[in-house]
């Protein structure tokens, strides 16, 4: 708890655009995940640990995007991306399991991405 009496909690953001991978603080304001991403909308993925990564839910809906890959998973993540465990008493986000070095080990930046989008769903194409 910070000295204002919010909660603090260790996260690990995720950034593909500098290919970075660093512990924050996050007060449990939902809406300060959207700012860590840079998103409006967040989806989850779970990984191990009992962690979950959130991320931009409209990620692949953009024309171009900084994407990565997290082991075990097999589709691309595209955007910046928060790690946080959870509190299953509740379902509130806790302190990540994870440490720094597991999310590091696990993420595979891939660069910026082309999504090309038709009936059939989507495909992800590397910009040269």
């Amino acid at each position: 708890i910070t000295q204002n009496g919010e909660s603090k909690m260790k996260a690990i953001l995720i950034n593909p655009i500098d290919n970075s991978v660093k512990e924050v603080d996050y007060n449990g304001d939902y809406k300060q995940i959207y700012t860590y991403i840079d998103a409006t909308v967040f989806g989850l993925v779970d990984i191990p640990n009992d962690d979950s990564i959130f991320i931009d839910d409209e990620g692949l809906f953009k024309d171009t995007q900084h994407c990565f890959l997290f082991k075990g998973i097999p589709t691309p993540l595209c955007g910046k991306a928060l790690v946080l465990g959870i509190d299953h008493k509740t379902g509130d986000s806790a302190d990540a399991n994870s440490t720094i070095q597991e999310i590091r080990e696990s993420v595979t930046f891939i660069g910026t991405k082309r999504i090309n989008h038709s009936e059939h769903g989507f495909t992800i194409e590397t910009i040269n």
